[in-house]
Parts: structure tokens; sequence; C-alpha cells
């Protein structure tokens, strides 16, 4: 559990960096917080799948209904930051509030993954 939870947060390191310079990125750019959003953080998905399954969880089998759950999860989690980000907006600096989003969205996620996703994987 220990070494799965240390995976998961390297791996959430490389994917948050990847998606926050996507996000700042076209957010510099003009782009609105809410589109940079979406665009970075659907990027970050496929990246997350990926190096999770890989990497935290450690399946090396194709299950189609595990990448629905993995991608359910992620809607839930998505929906907890847009949330959490539309919220704040009005009264928070942006990229405060992209920052206090992500910090649930990834509580959420991790919490999701680890029971309904990939709860009989190895840790």
């Amino acid at each position: 559990m220990i070494k799965q939870f240390l995976s998961y947060n390297i791996v959430g390191i490389v994917n948050t960096l990847a998606g926050f310079s996507i996000i700042y990125g076209l957010m510099l750019l003009g782009v609105s917080p809410v589109k940079s959003n979406a665009i970075g953080y659907g990027i970050g998905a496929i990246l997350s799948y990926f190096l999770n399954k890989k990497y935290t969880f450690k399946v090396e089998t194709h299950d189609t209904m595990q990448v629905v759950k993995f991608f359910m999860v992620l809607g839930v989690s998505y929906l907890v930051n847009l949330i959490v980000l539309y919220a704040l907006l009005d009264t928070t600096n942006a990229y405060i509030a992209q920052f206090i989003a992500a910090i649930l969205y990834t509580l959420s996620a991790f919490i999701l993954f680890k029971y309904v996703v990939f709860n009989g994987a190895r840790s």
C-alpha cells in the first residue's frame, strides 16, 4: 500500500506538471480559465490512465470495464474540480483557484481509483 501510494504521488506529480503546464500556458495565451482547465485535464486524463495502470497499480491486462470505471472516476473527480473552481473564481485569484480545485480533484480520484477501479490490483 505504501509503495502504491508513493507511486501514485510520483505519477501525480508528472501528470500535474503536464496538466498545469497546459492550463497555465493556455491561460497566458488568453484562453479562459475554465476552457484551459478542461483542455489541461483532458490531456492529463489520458496520461494518467496509462501511467497509473502501468506504474501505480501494475495492471498488465486490458479490461474494458476498468477503462470505463477509470474515466467515470475522472469524470466525477473533474466535476468536483469544476464545482470548486467555479465557487472560487469570484473570490480568489484564478491561479490559486486552479490549485485548490486540483487538490480536491487529486484526493477524490485516488480514493476512487484505489477502491473502485483498481481494487484488486497489487500494491
